[in-house]
């Protein structure tokens, strides 16, 4: 579905699933997309040859999967996941992907791969040419498109070079991954930061914008802040769940995540690999303040 933002801005929202993500095309003397979080059905008439820059939020599997449909596009990323984009090692590690054997025994990874939504990537985790130039760009950098402006925001967190992009002149915040979903927020690879998340999404309510849209989100939300605030309050209550649960009952790690303490369903082995790493995320800010210790593998609350 098309919204139009602006004569030279138009908001894509997805309809291929949450495996998919929004995207923004900026018709202007360059001419851009932010994301590229779609497939060639999803890409809804648009003319790759006519795009001169792919600009990625973040190095996530959902937002650069189409990178390749632009084949002559310039690609530009946060200056800290440059080299992601560049490396099939560094986009599994970073994607936390070497601990499935440890947090998924038994599970197939390319099953639950394919079982999520990314059965298109042919069996890659990262389906696109490791070759391409990739620029970076940095907090507080203009990107001029002609007669449209957006300001790059590094807003980490959700990853180490997440980034959001603020367009001052239409009021509209595009806030990529820190995604205002029903199962958000979402911090569970190594570089992920529950802290940083935090803060994050306190930086945009202090900007004030009036209008924001996410990633995997199907509408523009007027003035955000208490959307924004409930949002960020969700990582507090998540923890309480977790030191909770782990004072009464001394778990591991899998029978933590059988609890459901993040996700109300887990309807995939990926979902439940992610709420085991989202769960290590808790654990670790919970150990630091002295609440849980483990021992032999299994965790509990003091």
């Amino acid at each position: 579905m098309r919204i139009k933002i602006s004569d030279k801005i138009n908001l894509e929202l997805t309809e291929q699933g949450f495996t998919y993500s929004n995207w923004i095309y900026i018709d202007d003397e360059v001419q851009s997309i932010i994301e590229t979080g779609m497939d060639e059905d999803g890409l809804q008439g648009l003319e790759c040859s006519k795009i001169d820059l792919v600009i990625n939020s973040h190095h996530h599997l959902d937002h650069t999967r189409g990178n390749n449909l632009f084949p002559r596009a310039k690609i530009m990323i946060h200056e800290l996941e440059a080299d992601i984009l560049r490396s099939d090692d560094l986009f599994i590690s970073y994607n936390s992907l070497d601990l499935w054997d440890e947090l998924m025994p038994g599970a197939d990874v390319w099953e639950a791969f394919e079982e999520v939504g990314f059965n298109g990537c042919n069996r890659s985790f990262k389906p696109f040419d490791i070759t391409r130039t990739v620029e970076p760009f940095a907090d507080g950098q203009i990107l001029d498109f002609g007669t449209v402006k957006a300001q790059v925001l590094h807003m980490p967190g959700h990853s180490v070079g997440h980034c959001c992009f603020w367009f001052p002149e239409e009021e509209l915040f595009f806030s990529s991954d820190i995604c205002l979903t029903k199962v958000g927020p979402w911090y569970g690879e190594h570089l992920a930061d529950p802290d940083e998340m935090i803060r994050s999404i306190d930086r945009i309510i202090d900007l004030k914008p009036r209008r924001v849209v996410s990633s995997h989100i199907h509408e523009v939300i007027e003035d955000p802040t208490a959307c924004l605030l409930e949002f960020k309050g969700r990582i507090v209550k998540r923890e309480e769940r977790v030191y909770n649960y782990l004072r009464e009952h001394p778990s591991d790690i899998h029978a933590l995540a059988a609890e459901n303490l993040i996700y109300r369903a887990h309807p995939t082995n990926y979902v439940v690999f992610w709420e085991k790493l989202m769960l290590l995320k808790h654990i670790e800010r919970l150990e630091k303040q002295g609440l849980v210790k483990q021992s032999d593998g299994t965790y509990f609350g003091v």
